[in-house]
């Protein structure tokens, strides 16, 4: 695998690289000089902000940079850090609000709920509500409390985006994500309320039920509420990081902080729930990424159990993910990533048939459909494919004749 100066893109770039050291230095001050070198030279601050907000880690880079680098930071930029520093704080603090709301009413109807990421995991992995950007509150809850969460939510002020749902109990549960999305207009929040960790279509699984048995209280900041158990909420990070292809720093962030904050993470019982999972491949490429890209501490024997080949050339292909400037992976990239992690070809076969045919809420709500003729959603997603991949050919002709055409 890569050594951390030669990865791709980071190095390539002055502003994503701070971006990258200040998020290194919050996890060891000892990467302080590294961030130092990387203030040293000419910076695009506008460059910066806008490469730490499309990773979402804006709030933690503004608070690396005013304890670490305010010698070589001009008042104007120390000033405008602090403003955006102090208006994720407000932010998240509204959502707080709503999210302990939302608990309250959702314990009242006796429905048991733990909350994933948002400022579940700013609390405890982050230790601090204002150094984890979060918009909407991520929910999970047991399948059949679906619909009773869902008229608590309704109640409550929320209004329910999924289109693949109608009123009836099973159109509630047709999503294959398993999660519905819910808004309150009024409140500006996000609810994304889940009765599973992750999409049907992936081969590694976080069974629900296990999810619970393990789960346990948290109290933090005055405020009470159930959270996966260490090992869960790592292999959860892990799988939620893959499943999205890496594509933010945030994510990798999510993990890195919990493993330096969980001092009772018991690895030799997450490996055996990575196992039971099958998401061992997913956990072992995702420390290795963690530790190339973020210097995160690995114990001896999880780096000597994490080093296979498979495991680095995933995390290498994850690391490309990481400050692409040509967007997002394309269908046939991102499937090609994900193959990767199935263990039969029963499993392989499933994943393609649900990522290439299978239907999901963003293309209902791309192509309209009266319900008469929904069968033709599952024509969608094939065109999309191929047109993806037609207009992915012509750029790469168009760029290959642009090159000939140049003088060498």
């Amino acid at each position: 695998m890569q050594t951390q100066p030669s990865l791709r893109r980071e190095a390539d770039c002055r502003e994503a690289n701070l971006v990258l050291q200040s998020a290194r230095t919050y996890l060891s001050a000892a990467e302080g000089s590294c961030l130092q070198r990387a203030l040293a030279q000419p910076l695009d601050w506008a460059a910066v902000e806008r490469t730490a907000d499309s990773h979402s880690i804006m709030p933690l880079v503004a608070y690396v940079l005013n304890q670490y680098g305010c010698g070589l930071l001009s008042q104007e930029v120390r000033e405008r850090l602090q403003q955006r520093w102090l208006l994720t704080a407000r932010s998240n603090l509204v959502r707080l609000q709503e999210w302990c709301r939302i608990l309250q009413a959702l314990e009242a109807a006796d429905i048991s709920v733990i909350s994933l990421k948002g400022p579940a995991l700013a609390l405890l992995a982050y230790q601090n509500i204002a150094l984890r950007e979060f918009v909407d509150l991520d929910l999970l809850i047991r399948l059949g409390d679906v619909q009773s969460a869902h008229d608590v939510l309704i109640r409550e002020g929320y209004q329910l985006r999924s289109p693949l749902a109608r009123d009836t109990d099973a159109a509630l549960l047709r999503s294959r994500n398993r999660q519905l999305d819910f808004v309150n207009e009024r409140q500006g929040t996000l609810i994304d309320l889940h009765w599973g960790a992750l999409h049907e279509m992936f081969s590694f699984q976080l069974p629900v039920d296990q999810l619970f048995e393990s789960a346990r209280a948290e109290h933090r900041e005055g405020i009470s509420f159930l959270s996966l158990s260490p090992e869960h909420l790592l292999l959860y990070l892990c799988s939620h990081g893959t499943k999205h292809c890496w594509l933010n720093l945030q994510w990798l962030c999510d993990v890195a902080c919990h493993m330096k904050t969980a001092q009772d993470l018991d690895w030799e019982l997450c490996i055996h729930r990575a196992e039971a999972a099958s998401c061992d491949l997913v956990l072992k490429h995702s420390l290795l990424l963690a530790h190339e890209v973020l210097g995160s501490d690995l114990p001896s024997s999880i780096r000597s159990y994490c080093d296979d080949a498979t495991s680095r050339a995933l995390a290498d292909t994850a690391v490309t993910f990481l400050f692409r400037e040509d967007g997002e992976p394309g269908y046939g990239e991102a499937l090609r990533y994900h193959l990767a992690f199935t263990k039969s070809w029963r499993e392989g076969i499933h994943l393609a048939f649900e990522r290439v045919f299978v239907p999901e809420e963003l293309d209902r709500q791309d192509v309209r459909l009266p319900q008469s003729l929904s069968f033709l959603y599952y024509t969608v997603r094939p065109v999309r494919f191929m047109l993806e991949r037609l207009s992915n050919a012509s750029r790469e002709s168009l760029s290959g004749i642009q090159s000939a055409r140049e003088p060498h």
